[in-house]
């Protein structure tokens, strides 16, 4: 975990971002807003800059140096649900005037192979900070050339797994739950790892060095045999697809490090969540991490193939 702002926070690399504003409305439109985020952190990258996210929340705490704000926040479309994470601040944002408990706006900036960090930050007002605020994670997420964490799993046979048991293989992983209702979310996933395994499948050089992994943050409801059924309707050939999940503590704190965020609401049991997809070189390194859906089936595939050569 991060104590300070890295090097890539520097003055010389900031640049001052575009803003813009998404305005947050209510529960049952929350994916409509993800859409839209999604839409724009691609334009931003398109044009070469970070990913910029709105966000509206109060401060519950400040590092004694100032150089991160825990933030209990609303909905970031595009980013992450509503939650309470500590985030890095723009050495350029002045924060000298500001105490736990104020009410702002800010920009998060999430730049490639950095963490988030917050500016142009605004005090909008003051409350009482609530006695039994949850506790803050920091977004602490792998940069490439990390090693990933080799977080015990299990798959859909039931037999326990690490990323590790596919070593001396590039392997993609992305972020799924099998009742995900959008069709441009998990099953849009779903389709593109079947277009990848089919493709992998097809080249006898590619086959021997490749292993797609889909794992589920859903793991009271997609159980093994359930997972197993659902490869099965995907056609996922166990040699090729793995589908994994873990107990919720384990398989959330796995999932932020890709930079997924997930909400639990409702008695439905109804998940908000982002979307990441990563690639991992075969000696067990991040190479790179795909945002949203903003990829396709023939750019992990080469991203792939690049990796095996590492």
């Amino acid at each position: 975990m991060r104590t300070r702002p890295p090097a890539h926070l520097s003055r010389a690399f900031l640049e001052r971002p575009c803003r813009f504003t998404v305005e947050l409305v209510q529960r049952k439109s929350r994916f409509r807003l993800v859409l839209l985020g999604l839409l724009l952190a691609a334009t931003a990258a398109c044009r070469g800059r970070a990913p910029e996210y709105p966000v509206r929340g109060q401060i519950t705490a400040i590092a004694q140096d100032r150089s991160q704000l825990t933030l209990s926040h609303e909905d970031i479309p595009g980013f992450m649900p509503a939650m309470t994470m500590a985030y890095y601040v723009d050495p350029k944002a002045s924060t000298a005037s500001l105490t736990p408990g104020d009410l702002i706006t800010a920009t998060l900036v999430v730049p490639t192979g950095a963490p988030p960090y917050l500016t142009h930050i605004e005090r909008t007002g003051h409350a009482p900070v609530k006695a039994d605020a949850p506790a803050s994670r920091v977004m602490d997420l792998l940069d490439p050339g990390d090693t990933v964490p080799d977080t015990e799993l299990q798959d859909q046979d039931g037999h326990t797994r690490r990323l590790s048991d596919w070593k001396g293989k590039a392997i993609a992983v992305t972020f799924i739950y099998t009742n995900c209702p959008m069709q441009d979310f998990c099953p849009l996933m779903d389709r593109r790892f079947a277009e990848v395994q089919k493709a992998v499948a097809a080249d006898p050089a590619l086959a021997p060095s490749v292993h797609l992994v889909s794992v589920s943050f859903d793991p009271a409801r997609d159980t093994p045999p359930v997972l197993k059924a659902h490869a099965k309707t995907l056609g996922a050939n166990p040699e090729l697809w793995s589908f994994l999940t873990a107990p919720e503590p384990a398989i959330e704190t796995f999932a932020s490090r890709f930079g997924v965020s997930v909400m639990r609401e409702g008695s439905d049991a109804s998940i908000t969540h982002n979307l990441r997809t990563a690639v991992i070189d075969p000696a067990g390194r991040l190479v790179k991490i795909y945002s949203g859906s903003d990829w396709s089936p023939e750019t992990l595939l080469g991203d792939l193939r690049n990796a095996g050569r590492r």
